[in-house]
């Protein structure tokens, strides 16, 4: 893993998130000299813990492992990188399974030592994965050593991580540190001061940096971000990601072009860790909003929830009520009111490269070379 040699500081325009409003800014001003003091002694601590863990103390197994985390707490777009590397892996003959920790699951998987589930117990990425990837075995558990091992046992013969950037415990042949363009590194302070989930300084043990939803931003801020991740990080490479929508799907329905909801109103929710960057992706749509209400990251929808939607989209004279995969994963059909009520549907997407690929293909090539 190389190591940076710069101790450039945060460019201020990188620190901003440009969703922040006035009134978030002028609390957290308020709250940092008291919550400061306890974000440095964080800080320090994560430091100590990643520079001095004994590499003994990370277990290796019998197969590669590749991980897909971040330095921030929030989404990152790590589901869909995810994905794009397990099928990438799929493509060169290998046998991927998914290892993760099942925040939002139930106590019994999420709290348990592994557990391959069924779809109705897993949380909301299990299940999106499990819809998107089918043939592919996830485990999921606070153990993912033990995950792990039951994997090879079951066949895998490579493992991918989510969200395994600060899993020290088990060794990773690879580490891809995903950052939000729209919110690379929060305010640049760790936790509880920031959302920053490391210092920034952690990214030295990343094997390479992706920059995901580059989509959602200028080329000047995307210029701007590797710039930075390049000069304080040189040995590292910094490939860019964005997510490309495939189709509207509508719950229990069609399969429609991305472009069929273009200039049409309609009602959105989503409950992901960066709901702004489902927001932003409708605009690029041409999709007019007629109401967005954000959910925190892993809701649990329930019936009454739901039902309060679609009162909400008709009070609104909406016909159309919009949500990302990963909601609707969490919306039983029977829940839906079919007669008279809105159509409900998902935006598919895919990730992929927009520049940079290279180096993450010759990682690819040294850890899981094609099979004849």
């Amino acid at each position: 893993m190389a190591g940076g040699t710069s101790n450039r500081p945060i460019p201020g325009s990188l620190l901003v998130p440009p969703t922040t409003t006035v009134a978030v800014r002028r609390l957290v001003f308020l709250m940092l000299p008291f919550l400061l003091p306890f974000s440095i002694l964080y800080g320090l601590v994560l430091t100590f813990r990643r520079r001095h863990w004994p590499n003994r103390n990370s277990a290796r197994l019998d197969a590669p492992v590749i991980s897909v985390g971040n330095i921030t707490c929030g989404g990152t777009g790590k589901t869909p990188t995810v994905e794009m590397v397990v099928r990438e892996l799929i493509d060169r003959g290998w046998n991927p399974a998914i290892l993760s920790r099942g925040y939002g699951a139930p106590p019994g998987i999420s709290d348990g030592n592994f557990l391959q589930v069924d779809f109705n117990k897993g949380n909301d990425e299990y299940r999106l994965l499990s819809e998107n990837l089918p043939s592919v075995p996830h485990y999921q558990g606070r153990d993912r050593v033990a995950c792990g091992r039951e994997a090879i046992t079951a066949g895998a013969d490579i493992l991918v991580l989510d969200d395994g950037f600060q899993h020290l415990r088990l060794h990773r042949d690879a580490d891809l540190v995903l950052l939000d363009a729209l919110r690379p590194f929060d305010n640049g302070r760790v936790l509880p001061a920031g959302l920053l989930r490391e210092p920034i300084g952690a990214l030295e043990a990343a094997d390479l940096i992706a920059v995901t939803r580059v989509e959602l931003v200028s080329e000047e801020r995307r210029e701007a971000i590797s710039a930075f991740l390049k000069e304080r990080f040189p040995g590292i490479p910094v490939l860019l990601l964005e997510s490309r929508p495939r189709v509207w799907q509508e719950l229990y329905g069609e399969t429609l072009e991305p472009g069929f909801l273009k200039g049409k109103e309609v009602c959105a929710f989503c409950g992901i860790g960066n709901p702004n960057s489902f927001e932003l992706t409708l605009g690029k749509l041409g999709i007019r909003l007629a109401g967005f209400k954000p959910f925190s990251d892993h809701h649990g929808y329930d019936f009454e929830t739901v039902e309060g939607l679609g009162t909400w989209a008709r009070e609104l004279g909406v016909d159309t009520i919009v949500m990302t995969q990963k909601d609707a994963v969490k919306i039983p059909k029977d829940w839906l009111d079919e007669e008279g009520g809105p159509r409900w549907f998902y935006l598919s997407t895919r990730q992929s490269i927009s520049s940079g690929g290279e180096p993450l293909v010759e990682l690819l090539d040294k850890l899981a070379p094609r099979k004849s």
